[in-house]
């Protein structure tokens, strides 16, 4: 199908035309913007379409709209059509602004003629400013000036002077040179031929408004039409119009915690987008995430023309969640309603680094607290990593190595950890990480500490028999009394932690017989998982 499209929506016209071959194509496009037009607006969408041979085509298209959200508004609607391939659907538009998907589908893609075309339009809200205002005020005193011109101008006309313009003349005009001699009365003997005894022969006048059919605007019907009372009533109507135009505004909080106060800021301005006061103070009512009401009717403070806050303390006791402030405010005689929804944390987290405790690779170890601030138990979840810059975050594929666990602690109290990673490769400068938050809460809290990470002793990593050679770490002496103290000393900490890692998979027999904790030739992950197990017992 060969098709010709001409865009025609209510008293905008713009032209678009695409010829379609096989093998082929070409294109004949004049560029054209989308349609705007205010909510609840009549309005009709259309397209001429035309067959290969440039008749009007019987084929029935179909529309369909979609709503900003992606909603279906209208699904694939018949199109009415006339004889000259006009096709056309009446819609009201909605309330609602934003930009509205249209499609217009024609023809079948089995008959390999299929043919979408885009009608997508705009919904806007007219807003008028002070500037438009002044705009139009001086358009409306500068026509009164024209009508007023006008009327002098008409009032002045005769018909000589009509029949004295260089357009008038009686042998440019059709037959009415033959009309006129062609009566019977109209002679150059009798009665004279001037352009008075024309203009006074049936219905052919300039005295009145009488015509064959309907009536001609005299001078008269004009002076009455355009007087300086019609102009100011109207000035005044539009002025008043305008100055209904008022915005509300309430500030978006976003997140609080218990313990700490929320803040409401409102403002009013008016048409001409000056803050200017409210009929009377408006009224606050606070509602938790559980849809009990805290605040039933607080009053906001007035803090300048047309500006109030409104503070709040939340109490330790608040229950977290999604909470919701609506405010009441009366402008101009109607009542106006904004809300604010914002976040509550109940059980805040704070993170501190006491201190990196082992930094000799491949294990960084961090002693680190994590406190409840809030007042309930929760679960904590906690993300902590070694990184190579101090701005790069937790998470992603740039972490040198990273880890994640939970743990559950009291409202109020707190849980001291020692938390390890063990894929450090490279000796340098790092930052070790830790932000924790509750399950419940989306705001987390993190500490950072930069370290130095440090190489072991000789043979570290492996090594030959007997450990690998010489180290400046003692073997154990005399009996140890508990696992994993390769040092005898009674204590499980960093110093046998130290002597693991000298030994780390290094191949048997060991100088020190106390590393190989579980007894199965190797100074392994298992030997290591065995030592944390009993550390500082």
């Amino acid at each position: 199908m060969k098709i010709f499209f001409l865009k025609n929506q209510i008293t905008r016209v713009f032209l678009k035309c695409c010829f379609f071959f096989f093998g082929f194509f070409y294109f004949f496009n004049v560029t054209y913007a989308i349609e705007t037009y205010v909510p609840l607006e009549a309005i009709v969408i259309g397209e001429f379409i035309y067959n290969d041979d440039y008749t009007p085509t019987t084929d029935d298209c179909t529309i369909s709209i979609y709503s900003p959200a992606g909603a279906t508004l209208v699904n694939e609607a018949t199109m009415l059509d006339d004889a000259s391939g006009w096709h056309y659907y009446s819609y009201t538009t909605p309330a609602v602004e934003g930009k509205y998907p249209t499609v217009i589908t024609c023809g079948t893609s089995l008959g390999g003629d299929l043919f979408k075309l885009d009608k997508s339009f705009i919904l806007k809200s007219s807003n008028l400013t002070a500037d438009d205002l002044s705009d139009i005020t001086t358009v409306v005193t500068d026509s009164e000036g024209v009508i007023t011109t006008a009327i002098s101008t008409l009032n002045n006309i005769t018909a000589a002077e009509v029949w004295s313009s260089p357009t008038r003349s009686l042998t440019t005009y059709g037959t009415l040179v033959a009309d006129v001699w062609a009566n019977g009365s109209r002679t150059l003997t009798s009665g004279g031929f001037d352009a008075a005894s024309v203009w006074s022969y049936g219905t052919r006048n300039l005295t009145d408004a009488t015509l064959t059919s309907g009536s001609l605007a005299k001078v008269s019907d004009l002076s009455g039409l355009a007087t300086t009372t019609n102009v100011t009533d109207a000035t005044s109507t539009l002025i008043a119009e305008i100055a209904k135009d008022w915005t509300v505004t309430l500030s978006d909080f976003g997140e609080a915690t218990v313990n700490t106060a929320y803040k409401a800021k409102l403002q009013v301005l008016n048409y001409a987008t000056i803050p200017t006061d409210a009929d009377s103070l408006p009224t606050v009512v606070i509602t938790d995430s559980a849809g009990t009401v805290q605040v039933g009717a607080g009053v906001m403070t007035e803090d300048s023309d047309g500006t109030y806050s409104y503070s709040y303390s939340i109490p330790g006791s608040s229950i977290g969640g999604v909470w919701e402030t609506e405010v009441s405010v009366v402008v101009n005689g109607e009542t106006v309603e904004v809300n604010d929804y914002w976040s509550l944390s109940s059980s805040p987290a704070d993170v501190q680094i006491i201190e990196i405790t082992d930094r000799i690779i491949p294990y960084i170890t961090a002693s680190v607290r994590i406190d409840n601030m809030g007042t309930q138990a929760s679960d904590f979840y906690y993300v902590y990593c070694v990184v190579s810059s101090e701005n790069n975050l937790c998470g992603g594929d740039d972490d040198i190595d990273s880890a994640s666990d939970t743990a559950y602690i009291n409202a109020g109290s707190s849980i001291n950890l020692s938390l390890t990673l063990d894929e450090m490769s490279t000796a340098g400068t790092y930052w070790f990480k830790v932000k924790a938050r509750a399950l419940a809460e989306t705001n987390w809290a993190a500490s950072t500490e930069q370290f130095v990470a440090e190489l072991g002793g000789t043979g570290v990593g492996g090594g030959g028999g007997g450990g690998g050679g010489s180290s400046s770490l003692p073997p154990a002496t005399g009996v140890c009394r508990q696992r994993a103290d390769s040092n005898c000393d009674d204590k499980i900490n960093s110093i046998d932690f130290s002597i693991l890692l000298y030994y780390w998979k290094s191949q048997p027999p060991f100088k020190n017989n106390y590393v190989d904790i579980n007894k199965d030739g190797k100074v392994d992950s298992i030997d290591f998982s065995i030592l944390l197990y009993e550390w500082e017992k």
